[in-house]
């Protein structure tokens, strides 16, 4: 529904697709809109799908991602070598990898304690609810993920 707990957008993109081809009203204004952006994208050589994950998912994942995006440029701009930059972008994904899959399953087993009621849902309050909070949380983030990928090292085959 509209209204769900914990509402995901896939979920909400396939539920409307399914309603509109099922009940025979499909928002044709909208998706004949994003035939033609994504034509216009493929003439003018851009890449479609990277700009349509940007209108699909909310500003807050987006901004995630041009954080990581960032992150990767200063990693790579800071490397010395080719190959200490392939190293190191290498350890960068794989470090976003685990948090993205850490993350998921910590949202999954939250889920999980909320349904069963083994824990209430409560609603941040005070400074832990502000924008402030978000941005030194953000902050810890990228100085915890940019130091081990900087520090990490290209091993030397020895043979």
């Amino acid at each position: 529904g509209a209204d769900a707990p914990f509402a995901l957008p896939q979920a909400n993109l396939m539920a409307t697709l399914t309603s509109g081809i099922m009940l025979g009203n499909l928002p044709w204004p909208m998706i004949i809109v994003g035939v033609v952006m994504a034509l216009v994208l493929f003439l003018l050589d851009l890449p479609i799908m990277t700009i349509a994950i940007g209108f699909y998912l909310p500003i807050s994942t987006t901004t995630i991602i041009l954080v990581g995006a960032l992150i990767r440029v200063f990693v790579e701009k800071m490397s010395k070598s080719d190959e200490e930059k392939e190293v190191k972008v290498s350890n960068g994904i794989s470090l976003s990898s685990g948090l993205v899959a850490g993350g998921s399953i910590i949202g999954l087993v939250g889920i999980i304690l909320q349904v069963t009621g083994v824990i209430k849902p409560r609603t941040p309050a005070g400074f832990v609810a502000s924008n402030m909070m978000g941005i030194i949380l953000l902050i810890i983030l990228v100085i915890a993920t940019t130091i081990p990928i900087m520090m990490s090292k290209v091993k030397k085959n020895e043979g």
